[in-house]
């Protein structure tokens, strides 16, 4: 038989696995590398194969014929699995179930689940271990509690306070087979109060912790009392249900009978589906009482909760406004005003800081004008575009100590404009 995992790479080298299938030293003194290097490989590959097949529990008989290799048993198995006890990665039964000591769950607990679960026990739980003894592997009953509960809160069943036992067993089917099983993930779940469980009039009943509340609260009247309204409900359900349908069948069988020509049967059919009707009725109008309280009951839940909620808004509130009156908060208005307006007097004392005009003499301003109205005139004195032809003016001579310049010139009066001969 093989795991559903793949073995370590070390199970393919025949000396490793040499090695690790010999027996242990007598003590972990003589020799501890060899100690731990087996305890290294062993304890994980165990842990592991029961996490992939989903075992809660596992004994020693059925390890040694699942790791049996080329016809060879481990031989230190034993002493692992002592190790592993030791350590608290796997745990008899009787030390799990004796972990229950939680007050007010502890009697309901050891009456449900305990003394069942101690029924199952296939040998006398010593010192030593029974290669047939069940030892339960914490790690995967922790996972498969933490699935039922994730199952329970994603499920229509969640707007239940309590549930039947029927209920959770329909619940945790597919991940506790067995009622075995289920009793460890009950027991587990207790121990992480997650779960509430009690028997009343010879039913157990088991209630779940709601999402987003960190432990479960005990079982109480009124829980009880919404168990019994529901389980009233789908009483009359189903008893409505099959009224209307001895309605219909009566309805059908005289029919057949008028056809038949059996008119005293078909009167009968009719009268007996009259009181089929008539007991329809009184079912109907029982089942909408129930579901009226059923629905106050919910009203009354949701008003509660919007009252508590209230109740702690207004105590932030009060909390908030603590150190907060209406003087201070006048005060605090009148400051703010204060300041701003001592920031408007700021603002407009600075921005009236500027040069006035009565800084500045009036006389310099008008020389300044003149200067500039000087410039303007020398740069648009040019003389006017002449009428006449005008004649082209000869070279001037100019004789200046015995040295004569030659210059055409004509700085002032403009040239006549240029003939164009056709």
């Amino acid at each position: 038989m093989t795991p559903v995992e793949p073995f370590p790479p070390d199970w393919d080298d025949d000396e490793r696995m040499s090695f690790l299938f010999s027996a242990f030293k007598q003590s972990r003194d003589v020799n501890t590398s060899d100690w731990d290097g087996k305890m290294g490989f062993w304890v994980p590959l165990i842990l592991r194969h029961a996490r992939s097949k989903g075992l809660f529990s596992v004994t020693l008989r059925d390890l040694q014929v699942e790791f049996t290799r080329k016809g060879s048993v481990p031989l230190g198995l034993g002493t692992v699995i002592q190790e592993m006890i030791r350590q608290g990665s796997l745990q008899k039964e009787s030390h799990f179930v004796s972990g229950v000591s939680s007050g007010w769950l502890v009697w309901g607990m050891q009456q449900l689940v305990i003394r069942p679960l101690r029924w199952t026990v296939g040998a006398v739980l010593g010192l030593r271990i029974s290669p047939d003894e069940p030892l339960l592997v914490p790690e995967v009953i922790k996972d498969g509690a933490d699935m039922v509960l994730k199952k329970y809160q994603s499920s229509s069943l969640s707007s239940m306070a309590v549930l039947s036992e029927e209920d959770v067993r329909s619940l945790c089917a597919d991940v506790c087979p067995s009622p075995s099983a289920l009793n460890l993930v009950l027991l587990q779940l207790q121990r992480d109060k997650k779960i509430c469980v009690m028997e009343k009039g010879g039913e157990k009943l088991v209630k779940f912790v709601q999402a987003g509340m960190g432990h479960v609260t005990a079982i109480n009247q009124s829980d009880v009392g919404i168990y019994e309204l529901r389980k009233s409900e789908k009483l009359l359900s189903e008893r409505l249900q099959s009224a209307c349908t001895e309605s219909d069948r009566l309805k059908e069988e005289a029919l057949s009978s008028k056809h038949a020509g059996n008119k005293q049967q078909a009167l009968r059919c009719l009268r007996r589906r009259k009181l089929a009707e008539k007991r329809a009725t009184e079912l109907q109008n029982k089942l909408d009482t129930v579901q009226n309280i059923l629905e106050r009951i919910s009203m009354a839940e949701t008003d509660r909760k919007v009252i508590s909620a209230y109740e702690v808004g207004v105590s932030a509130l009060r909390l908030a406004m603590k150190d907060v009156s209406q003087e201070k908060a006048e005060s605090l208005v009148d400051q703010i005003q204060e300041f701003c307006d001592l920031q408007d007097d700021i603002n407009q004392t600075l921005s009236g800081a500027v040069i006035s005009d009565t800084d500045i003499d009036v006389e310099d301003l008008e020389r300044e004008l003149d200067d500039i109205l000087k410039q303007e005139e020398v740069l648009i004195d040019l003389p006017d575009v002449p009428t006449n032809p005008i004649t082209p003016q000869q070279p001037v001579t100019v004789q200046d100590d015995g040295d004569v310049y030659q210059e055409v010139y004509n700085a002032v009066t403009p040239r006549a404009p240029a003939t164009i001969l056709q």
